[in-house]
């Protein structure tokens, strides 16, 4: 399945810089509301360090939170699966924390997904829908409840 991302990485990044429309302040509350209730799939700017240009990710949200703990405490972010993309680390996919003040760039896809990530893909590790041990607060998160596909 990987390879299919793959695929479609120039074509998905191709379409972020076209529709080229930064932001100059972090995303907003009902777009990551929007994202989490109609389960699409969005191309982001993430800026990691101040110092850096920001990497482009295409990912899923699958929750709306403020953080807790000491080093990034307090903070709104979402938790959300890279599917691809730029990143500090190695490690360019999997569950991720996107600080809200480090997002730079919104662009929701048409591409929605029906079905936790880890249910497409057995090597991916299963979001823990029950709760989020580095969320204090969840104002909001994905329910797979209600879906019939």
């Amino acid at each position: 399945m990987l390879k299919l991302y793959n695929i479609f990485e120039s074509v998905i990044l191709e379409e972020l810089e076209k529709n080229n429309q930064l932001l100059t302040e972090s995303v907003s509350e009902e777009a990551i509301n929007d994202a989490i209730v109609n389960k699409y799939n969005v191309n982001i700017l993430y800026r990691d360090f101040v110092d850096q240009p920001p990497s482009k990710r295409y990912i899923q949200v699958y929750n709306f939170a403020k953080t807790k703990g000491n080093k990034t405490g307090g903070n709104d972010a979402i938790r959300a699966y890279q599917i691809m993309g730029g990143s500090k680390t190695d490690k360019k996919n999997g569950w991720k924390i996107f600080r809200l003040d480090r997002i730079e760039g919104w662009y929701p896809t048409k591409m929605k997904f029906h079905k936790p990530i880890s249910q497409v893909d057995s090597t991916i590790p299963t979001y823990n829908q029950n709760g989020d041990k580095s969320m204090d607060t969840i104002y909001n998160k994905v329910s797979f409840k209600q879906d019939k596909i």
